[in-house]
């Protein structure tokens, strides 16, 4: 379900699209998102993969670039949540440094669909990161088991 990356590979075949970001700089389409886990401070935490681009997670207030990390290959089903109401399947995809568990998690926020984390232990239930930021969000999607 998930499999060994770097930012200079190639997406997985298998990898599933799940989000997508408009009017970058960089890539001035839109580039298609996919689901990343990654080391950061102590943890795993989920993120994303852009299409021609790099690898990131959301953390502490910023966006982090990550060279090494895993890309989901899994089947993809989105539950609405809003606030913290979470659905009981959610797909476990990491752990913050004190043990509390991430989810993945999507949400619409200015030009996209990104894709981030959730958790009960965060302060809205989603954050994704875009811009270099990370944004805390109380409206959202999770990736859960059919």
């Amino acid at each position: 379900m998930w499999k060994n990356a770097k930012k200079d590979e190639f997406i997985p075949l298998d990898a599933p699209v799940a989000g997508y970001e408009s009017g970058m700089p960089k890539m001035p389409c839109t580039s298609p998102l996919f689901i990343i886990r990654a080391k950061y401070n102590d943890g795993i935490h989920p993120g994303k993969w852009v299409l021609g681009d790099t690898a990131s997670i959301a953390w502490g207030g910023g966006e982090h670039k990550c060279s090494e990390f895993e890309v989901y290959t899994g089947p993809v089903k989105w539950v609405d949540v809003s606030g913290k109401r979470f659905p009981p399947n959610m797909i476990e995809a990491g752990r913050e440094a004190n043990g509390s568990v991430l989810y993945v998690a999507r949400a619409k926020f200015e030009k996209g669909l990104f894709v981030g984390k959730a958790g009960r232990h965060l302060s809205k239930g989603c954050c994704i990161g875009f811009w270099g930021k990370e944004y805390e969000l109380d409206t959202f999607q999770v990736l859960v088991w059919e």
